[in-house]
């Protein structure tokens, strides 16, 4: 494991979460810690809670395009890559402790896994917007064998790029060609569409907080094509602007915080929101980073 070194320090705060950009530590995951999937580095980045000391907790290896990243409740870090497996696809497992990645599961339905979020039973639910000849997809994931069972394809979908899992079991995804986000009953596969249009433009992360409350982070949103955050209401699917302009510049996925803030990775860095009244603050990244994209907070 490596850390980061001449990075410059610089501090944030996230409710009682303190960031700071600086040299030298161990990567070791605990609750609150950031990870965060680089395009540019093939790499998966810590970012202790405590200290905001970036660390990179692999990279190489299988990694090659990793875009969505889970912790399991085993305390593993799980990544969906689109060009892992000489270029096949599938999801990696790594050991935050020494950064060994083990194949979870790979070609199969897989065409260009974008996304994932785990169920409380660890089955593992990926969004590949181009899988199932092109009419993209949700594909379940059992954790113990690899094996792929198909969700949901075609209907509503055309490329559904995000994923998250509401408190009621549902599935919310995001397809950036409809714009819109689609609830799909992980079961039976049936698709609803719960908002489309209105602000979205080109609609990509989506989370879900433990009160039901959803928000999607939309990389060309929004007059200035800067993109923003837009919060869903999960009953009516009315949206409601969080934030906009500002720092970002294509936001492209967020989580929670324990203290409700946001966390989202837009090509400008790490930049953290208040859903309350949409103030952002932007988190630099140091040299060396490349291209952030999937970001997760351990439990």
């Amino acid at each position: 494991m490596t850390s980061i070194a001449n990075a410059p320090r610089v501090g944030i705060l996230i409710g009682v979460l303190v960031l700071t950009a600086g040299r030298g530590f161990a990567c070791t995951l605990d609750p609150g810690d950031i990870l965060v999937t680089d395009l540019g580095r093939q790499a998966v980045i810590e970012i202790d809670g405590r200290t905001g000391q970036p660390c990179v907790v692999s990279a190489g290896g299988f990694l090659a395009l990793p875009t969505g990243i889970a912790v399991d409740a085993a305390g593993q870090i799980l990544v969906v890559d689109a060009e892992a497996f000489d270029g096949k696809g599938g999801i990696i497992r790594i050991d935050p402790s020494s950064g060994a990645q083990h194949a979870v599961s790979q070609d199969g339905y897989f065409v260009d896994p974008q996304s994932m979020a785990i169920a409380r039973n660890g089955t593992i639910f990926v969004a590949d917007p181009n899988a199932f000849d092109g009419n993209g997809g949700v594909i379940a994931v059992n954790p113990l064998t690899g094996r792929q069972k198909v969700v949901a394809s075609g209907g509503t979908f055309v490329q559904p790029v995000g994923i998250a899992i509401a408190p009621g079991g549902r599935l919310m995804v995001t397809d950036r060609e409809v714009l819109a986000v689609v609830r799909v009953n992980k079961a039976t596969g049936s698709q609803k569409t719960l908002s489309a249009a209105g602000s979205f433009a080109n609609p990509i992360g989506i989370v879900v907080s433990a009160a039901g409350e959803i928000f999607v982070a939309d990389a060309d949103a929004f007059e200035q094509s800067d993109g923003g955050i837009i919060q869903v209401d999960a009953r009516t699917g009315e949206q409601r602007t969080v934030a906009s302009g500002g720092s970002f510049n294509s936001p492209v996925a967020l989580a929670i915080a324990a203290s409700g803030k946001l966390a989202v990775v837009d090509y400008e860095g790490l930049i953290v929101v208040d859903p309350a009244t949409g103030a952002q603050s932007l988190v630099p990244w140091s040299e060396g980073f490349g291209r952030p994209w999937g970001i997760t907070i351990v439990p």
